[in-house]
């Protein structure tokens, strides 16, 4: 179970460049990677089946790019709380992030402004894992409420 406080609102001024966000881990297998295909109906092959994985040159079956943007968005989403947006998510694919590794997320903030009433948090993320490194890094913006009571 998360310890994420869902009802909790986190506010533009109380956030500090350099600021780490709280990383999120979990291990993958195939019966995660089964259920996640199956969810999104990608069926593509080489998201479940090893040997088809194989005989395109890849070492394992991996998750695709939805359960990638997921994973992220989560990371973002949990942090910003009940009244926080994601406005952009940007990411590269460097990597796979498959069967038998640990997924690592995580994120720093680089940079604050207030545009148009709206305080903006950018953000430098990534996905990685415990054999690759990082396999995905990334960068977004999330929008939070001001104290001031203007709109965010």
């Amino acid at each position: 179970m998360s310890d994420i406080d869902y009802a909790a609102v986190r506010y533009y001024e109380d956030v500090e460049i350099g600021e780490a966000l709280p990383s999120l881990s979990m291990p993958l297998n195939w019966t995660s990677m089964a259920l996640q295909v199956s969810g999104s109906q990608d069926w593509t092959p080489i998201h479940h089946d090893f040997d088809f994985a194989r005989e395109s040159g890849m070492d394992s079956i991996f998750y695709n790019t939805g359960w990638t943007s997921g994973v992220l968005g989560r990371l973002l989403s949990d942090w910003a709380g009940r009244e926080g947006w994601v406005q952009s998510l940007r990411f590269q694919m460097r990597g796979m992030n498959g069967n038998g590794v640990t997924v690592l997320a995580q994120g720093t903030v680089t940079g604050k402004r207030v545009e148009n009433g709206q305080g903006l948090v950018d953000l430098d993320i990534s996905l990685g894992n415990d054999q690759a490194g990082v396999t995905t890094p990334g960068k977004a913006t999330i929008r939070l409420p001001l104290k001031t009571g203007d709109s965010a």
